[in-house]
């Protein structure tokens, strides 16, 4: 990954907001000459990150929408496989084999991926002004 990318990801790690995340990159960018390493100019993205987070509010982390979605698919699961034998005769272990819950670990895995993967490599997008 890139410089900017690396601070990207370190910025909404410490919850800063969109706005301020493309601003600060702005600035990194216009303060780096062409064809320099900006981590020259600014040390590691977490030292640059850290300057900017500890001078701004405290932000709630969002959670992307698909983690949300996995985890109750895995939890809707789970309630399933265990009432389907008692109330309705169904024994799920003949569809999954006898490890019952991996299909549930299966769904919360593809939702903690998807949002580490979105939170890291989804681009800055600034806000307008109103």
């Amino acid at each position: 990954m890139s410089y900017y990318q690396n601070l990207t990801a370190e910025l909404r790690y410490r919850g800063t907001s969109e706005s301020d995340i493309a601003n600060i990159l702005a600035e990194a960018r216009t303060h780096t000459p062409a064809g320099d390493d900006p981590a020259d100019h600014f040390g590691t993205p977490a030292e640059y990150a850290e300057q900017y987070t500890t001078a701004l509010p405290a932000r709630k982390h969002l959670t992307h929408p698909a983690l949300i979605i996995f985890t109750i698919l895995a939890i809707g699961y789970v309630v399933f496989a265990l009432l389907a034998k008692p109330a309705l005769g169904i024994d799920l272990r003949d569809y999954v084999g006898p490890a019952l819950l991996w299909p549930a670990l299966a769904l919360l895995l593809i939702g903690i991926t998807t949002n580490f993967l979105t939170t890291t490599f989804r681009p800055a997008t600034a806000t307008r002004s109103q």
